[in-house]
This record gives structure tokens, C-alpha cells and sequence, in this order.
């Protein structure tokens, strides 16, 4: 198995990156959260994209024991019914294949009536996380144990968008976005309060398309010239590091921006 402290490339501020197989290394971080909650729930958010393909197989292996806890809450929703191939967590059921059942009632799910009012769907999924009674961090926000995001090539992560004034939002746990620039335009998300509030943080990205806008975040991490969400997502001493899982074509670009411009920075710590 791939060892989180083996895997650690580097670390910038708040942030570590991570090389290896995502798979084991989502593995391990998973198992860790769950063992170390067993006797109250356990949030985890997973994001749509190719997550649910990654950690379907990872929880079909969970003993019943493990996930008596567990709550999967989808950290951004497109609306549209379950059916509909662009419903996250209607594509987490449906890589959970035959294990699906065992799993029904653990993944919060939009009802699909009035689909068509985005204020009142995100307020009735706001609704539903409140009455799970998550823990809440000293700004009246829920603390969610792991939350599992992924990247897009523009440097979205949930239905959080580079310069959108959704980013100013700090007042809501969930919020709709009716202009998404990725379609569909449709959806509700998590808000950056509640990224920030969170226990854990991983962020999984791999392929050469990612590679530029990895760079760009690292890079962005010092001055902060773009409102990249990444880069908006603050850590308090007593949190964890933000986690990255990435794969070596995802690195490419990052590992030459780090090593000739940033490694300068006395906050930047190299691990062999």
C-alpha cells in the first residue's frame, strides 16, 4: 500500500502535495477518518466528475461495521433527477452497482420536486445537513470529517468558480448557482465557509489537463493575485493540511514552477 508519509513530495503553507496511486492513498485516508470516529457520524462530501468511478470500488470493500456512521453528502449538485448521468450523487449509486442498497441511505439525495426553484433546493439541502446534526465550528458552520474535491481545468472545485461572487458567500452552507460556466448552468454547492470549517481536505487531480492550473494554484498560493477557490481555502493551526493527490502528468508543470521560482520561500518544506 502506498504510505501517505513515504508519498509527501512537498509542502507549501497549508498545503501538501502528494505523489503515488490516488486509490491507495484515498484508501488510507479514508480508513483513517472512519477508525478514528466510530462512535458518532462521519461526514464525508465527495465531488461529481471521476470521483464516484474512484471511491465506489474503495467503499463496496468497507465492512458494515465501518460505515454504520457513515453520511455521503455530495459537495456540489447539479438539479436534475437522480437518473440523469449528470447527478453526482445519482452516479455514486450507480457505481456502487450491486453494493448500492447498503449505501441508499447514506448518500444525501435532492428530492426531485420543484427542481425548477435553485433557492428553495439549496435551502431544503441546507435543511437536510442540519438535521444530521454535524458538529459545528465557531462561526455557526458544519464541520465536515473528510471532504473530497476535485479539480477543474479553470480551477473550480465544488460548483465554486475562479472570480464568481459566489466566493463571497459567508453566510449560507449551501448556495445556488444558476450560471455555472461548466454545464449544466443549474446547480447548489457547498460554500467556502464550510470548506473552511472542515477536518480534512483532499484534493484529487490527475492528467496533463490539470497540469497548468495545478502550476497556476501553487504559484497563486504566495501573492494571491487570482481569486482561484483553491487558494481561498484557509487553514487554522489546529487542521489539517490541505491534501493533493496528484499523478505525475498533473506534476509536470508544478514541479518546474516550484523548484525554479518558489523554492526560495522559507515556508516551503521539501520531504524525501
Amino acid at each position: 500500500m502506498t504510505n501517505l508519509i513515504d508519498s509527501c513530495l512537498l509542502k507549501i503553507g497549508f498545503h501538501q502535495v502528494f505523489s503515488g496511486n490516488s486509490i491507495e492513498l484515498l484508501k488510507e485516508s479514508i480508513l483513517s477518518v472512519l477508525k478514528s470516529n466510530s462512535s458518532q457520524n462521519i461526514f464525508i462530501g465527495f465531488s461529481g466528475g471521476s470521483m464516484p468511478q474512484l471511491l465506489a470500488p474503495l467503499l463496496n470493500e468497507l465492512s458494515n461495521d465501518l460505515i454504520s456512521n457513515l453520511l455521503l453528502f455530495p459537495v456540489d449538485e447539479r438539479l436534475v433527477p437522480l437518473q440523469n448521468e449528470e447527478s453526482n450523487a445519482g452516479s455514486l449509486l450507480r457505481e456502487l452497482s450491486t453494493n448500492k442498497e447498503r449505501f441508499e441511505n447514506k448518500i444525501l439525495k435532492i428530492s426531485e420536486e420543484l427542481l425548477e426553484d435553485g433557492p428553495k433546493k439549496a435551502l431544503e439541502f441546507e435543511n437536510k445537513l442540519r438535521s444530521m446534526h454535524p458538529k459545528l465550528d465557531d462561526n455557526g458552520f458544519p464541520i465536515f470529517d473528510l471532504l473530497l474535491l476535485g479539480l477543474g481545468p479553470d480551477g473550480h472545485t465544488c460548483s465554486l468558480f475562479p472570480n464568481h461572487p459566489l466566493l463571497e458567500e459567508m453566510n449560507s452552507w449551501i448556495a445556488y448557482i444558476d450560471d455555472s460556466p461548466k454545464p449544466p448552468p443549474r446547480r447548489i454547492t457547498l460554500t467556502l465557509p464550510v470548506l473552511n470549517a472542515a477536518k480534512n481536505i483532499i484534493f484529487i487531480a490527475n492528467g496533463k489537463s490539470k497540469a497548468k492550473i495545478i502550476a497556476q494554484i501553487f504559484e497563486n498560493e504566495n501573492n494571491n493575485k487570482l481569486l482561484l477557490p483553491p487558494n481561498l481555502i484557509k487553514r487554522r493551526e489546529d487542521q489539517q493540511p490541505i491534501k493533493w493527490f496528484l499523478d505525475e502528468e498533473a506534476t509536470k508543470i508544478l514541479d518546474r514552477h516550484l523548484i525554479d521560482n518558489l523554492f526560495t520561500d522559507k515556508s516551503i518544506c521539501i520531504y524525501d
